[in-house]
C-alpha cells in the first residue's frame, strides 16, 4: 500500500516495482481520511472528531488540515516534566516504551 501526494501521483516510479520493474496495479485511490474511518478498528486504534464549530475546535481543525495527530502509545500529560521556562524535559536517548 502507497500513500501518495499529487505530485507523487504523476511520477511513474511509484507505479513500478523497484526490485523487479514489473508495473504496479493501483487497486484502489481514496482519500486517507476516508481510508482510516473504514480501516481504523483493524489497528486497535481510536478516531476523535473535532468540530470546527467551537473557536478551539475551529483554531485545531484550520491550523493542522484535518489530521491532527497519531499517537502509537497513550500520553499521561501528568508525567511530562516542565523545567522553569515551560519547556519539557526532553532527553533524545531515552527510550519511550
Amino acid at each position: 500500500m502507497y500513500l501518495l501526494n499529487q505530485k507523487q501521483e504523476t511520477d511513474p516510479k511509484y507505479f513500478k516495482d523497484q526490485t523487479t520493474g514489473v508495473d504496479l496495479e493501483v487497486v484502489s485511490c481514496e482519500q486517507l481520511a476516508d481510508w482510516l474511518c473504514l480501516h481504523y478498528k483493524a489497528y486497535g486504534v481510536q478516531i476523535e472528531f473535532i468540530t470546527d464549530k467551537s473557536p478551539d475546535g475551529f483554531q485545531f481543525c484550520k491550523g493542522f488540515g484535518g489530521i491532527g495527530g497519531f499517537l502509537r502509545y497513550k500520553l499521561e500529560l501528568d508525567d511530562i516534566k516542565h523545567d522553569a521556562t515551560g519547556h519539557e524535559d526532553f532527553d533524545p536517548d531515552e527510550d519511550f516504551i
